[in-house]
């Protein structure tokens, strides 16, 4: 049955390899779904059967920290695109294939229909199934809700379309499809399963022991004694065969989970923060420990502008952060020109985003030394430091809805009455000038503004921008194979088409970041924007609740 349900084709793809599933048609479901094992996949998919049964049926594992952002792969998208405001969050399922969570909000009336569809990046809209109709939540007008397959691992656009009496329109939402978890079963399911293995088990025994008893005797005669112990020795030759079976068939599962634990889940790439001294500059390199096999670093995309997006946060004091835009060296190795920032132990957040639309954040711990440059030292290095890099060192004030970010500027967030975890929440700030007035705020890294969100013990980071958490670099490659003639090749002037820095009214405060807290704790959340021609940044402290409601 499952051979003919499931069909596995390798092929090799420049080097790559690829499978290709095929499985029965459904709803949101159609043949020929791509499963591969692209270029900045960490673990391959090598047995796609053996992954189905375990994804499905599997146990439970605490979930491990690294994809798109740390400790949630849930993405929040805002878009604005006229006729049809929308607001789109996404629950990607922990295992794969599994089912994601799609939440759409239409910000405006007279909605006639809202679709969704996944289409995985191998594949593109020509390989997709047929999109599914996301339904109205009862108790909310504005909410539309649907849940679809993710069959493959990898990078995923989720098209919604949405349909209103002012006409239609679609975003685009890019989101990492990874085994992260292995599904639990309850106490109750368990002792249920027990029960009828057990009753499978008598079943079996009882029908070999009735088979030699009586298979071969005429209606109506009764089996001889002889026949009868035969029967009787029959059912426990079979129990010995059939315990022997189920021992093989136990040692074969843990074989099969010890294996899935170790290739099947989502490993985080390595890398590697070293601080080093030349000249009169302190560079800070980044080393990928990665090979070719697990990610290919030779095939990212600038995220406007920049490859890499690095945050340092210093540690426990988290008073400091820098948030810095390194170059690209070598294939694995990044450096930046270091602020003159305090010494301490720095956790070190690095986000990419790969040719295939994957992105994710890389994860380390950095030392600053506080060794001080000698006067008449040399020059420097030669590196240049990228003009949008920048520091700021400072505590938020506990409970405080203001933050002084240097010169008199300050900032102030509208905080909300409480926050919720999987709760939608708005993030609204305002930068007063010296004089108390409005700033006018220019763009900073093609943005209005950048969030650093952080739970404090460190097990969530979250990069956001006004748009959300979805990678804006994954979304624009995804624009461009969105196309009927998409390109094989991603290359940055294609990118910059897709990347304009906001203007006019997209410039106006209050500056605004949509989000959905994954987990309750102590957070802190830093936002930086530009204003004078200076990047500046305010920082605040917030208690989320564990409630939803």
């Amino acid at each position: 049955m499952w051979r003919d349900r499931f069909i596995v084709r390798r092929l090799e793809d420049q080097g790559t390899t690829q499978r290709f599933l095929r499985s029965p048609s459904r709803s949101g479901l159609k043949a020929a779904i791509p499963v591969a094992v692209s270029e900045c996949t960490p673990a391959s998919w090598r047995k796609p059967r053996r992954l189905l049964w375990i994804g499905l049926l599997g146990l439970c594992l605490a979930p491990v920290l690294a994809y798109g952002h740390i400790g949630t792969q849930n993405v929040v998208l805002e878009s604005s695109q006229p006729p049809n405001p929308v607001r789109v969050i996404i629950r990607p399922p922990g295992v794969v294939p599994g089912l994601a969570d799609i939440d759409v909000r239409v910000l405006t009336n007279g909605v006639r229909r809202v679709t969704v569809l996944p289409v995985h990046w191998r594949a593109g809209l020509a390989g997709a199934p047929p999109p599914d109709l996301a339904r109205p939540v009862p108790g909310d007008n504005e909410l539309y809700h649907a849940q679809l397959w993710l069959m493959a691992r990898g990078a995923y656009s989720v098209h919604v379309k949405v349909e209103t009496a002012h006409g239609t329109n679609t975003v685009i939402v890019p989101v990492n499809s990874l085994a992260t978890t292995r599904l639990g079963m309850t106490n109750n399911l368990v002792g249920v399963l027990i029960g009828l293995g057990l009753l499978l088990f008598a079943l079996g025994i009882s029908i070999v022991g009735a088979a030699v008893r009586e298979s071969i005797l005429k209606p109506g005669v009764t089996a001889s004694p002889r026949r009868v112990w035969w029967g009787r020795a029959s059912v426990g030759i079979a129990g010995v065969l059939l315990a022997l079976a189920l021992e093989r068939g136990h040692a074969w599962w843990k074989a099969e989970d010890a294996d899935y634990r170790h290739n099947g889940l989502h490993q985080p790439v390595a890398c590697q923060g070293v601080v080093v001294n030349e000249g009169n500059q302190r560079l800070l390199r980044i080393n990928i420990q990665t090979n070719e096999g697990r990610a290919s670093w030779s095939s990212l995309v600038p995220d406007h502008g920049k490859l890499m997006h690095v945050f340092l946060m210093r540690e426990p004091q988290l008073d400091v952060l820098a948030h810095l835009h390194p170059a690209r060296r070598s294939r694995v190795q990044f450096e930046a020109v270091l602020p003159p920032m305090p010494a301490g132990d720095y956790r070190l957040y690095a986000d990419v985003t790969h040719e295939t639309a994957f992105s994710q954040t890389l994860t380390t711990l950095a030392q600053v030394p506080s060794i001080p440059v000698p006067p008449g030292s040399p020059a420097g290095s030669g590196v240049a430091a990228d003009p949008d890099d920048s520091w700021f060192q400072g505590r938020p004030v506990e409970g405080g809805n203001e933050s002084q970010m240097g010169g008199g500027w300050i900032m102030k967030w509208d905080r909300p009455p409480s926050l919720g975890v999987r709760r939608e929440t708005t993030l609204r700030f305002q930068v007063l000038q010296p004089d108390g007035g409005l700033a006018r705020l220019e763009p900073y890294v093609g943005m209005l503004g950048h969030a650093a969100i952080r739970r404090e013990d460190g097990s969530v980071f979250t990069h956001l921008h006004p748009a959300g958490s979805v990678s804006l670099a994954a979304q624009q490659v995804f624009q461009i194979r969105a196309g009927d003639h998409a390109p094989k090749r991603i290359t940055p002037e294609m990118m910059e088409k897709y990347c304009l820095p906001p203007t006019g009214d997209s410039l106006q405060q209050p500056l605004s970041f949509p989000y959905e807290f994954p987990q309750p704790g102590r957070y802190l959340i830093w936002v930086q924007v530009k204003a004078a021609g200076q990047a500046r940044t305010g920082v605040f402290a917030g208690t989320v609740e564990n409630s939803s409601k």
